[in-house]
């Protein structure tokens, strides 16, 4: 079973980002976890859906922040939730049609360790310390 590594480099020091980035990954690991031990077709189903809807719902809400605050970065930034969003919709479709499928956990974890661990350093801590210059939605 893969852990994924939630540290220091992965903080944006914006609470509300942090703490939904910090949700994805143990959601991302609890799917990952009930697909290693064979868990109940509908727990699995419930988790990637879950995990789906929560990132959808995360990035709708980064990209009003960034908008409100006119971040300059905001159309790439949008870009790379679409690329995320795309190969993450992908997984879960696969994931839904074949949840015991033990040869989807290195997808879901190139998923969340490479690419959403990038994308969290390249663009989020970028458009969080804009957007905590300008105290838009900062607690």
């Amino acid at each position: 079973m893969h852990i994924y590594k939630w540290d220091d480099s992965l903080r944006t020091q914006h609470v509300n980002v942090d703490q939904d980035n910090h949700e994805i990954v143990r959601k991302a690991q609890l799917l990952s976890n009930l697909i290693t031990q064979q868990a109940e077709d509908k727990k699995i189903k419930e988790a990637a859906k879950s995990l789906e809807n929560f990132v959808y719902d995360h990035f709708e809400k980064e990209e009003m922040m960034q908008m409100y605050s006119h971040f300059g970065n905001y159309e790439n930034h949008k870009r790379s939730h679409a690329r995320f969003l795309k190969g993450l919709n992908r997984l879960i479709h696969e994931i839904l049609s074949s949840p015991h499928d033990i040869e989807l956990i290195p997808k879901l974890d190139r998923l969340i360790t490479e690419t959403y661990f990038n994308h969290i350093k390249e663009f989020d801590t970028e458009a969080a310390r804009f957007i905590m210059q300008r105290d838009y939605y900062h607690n």
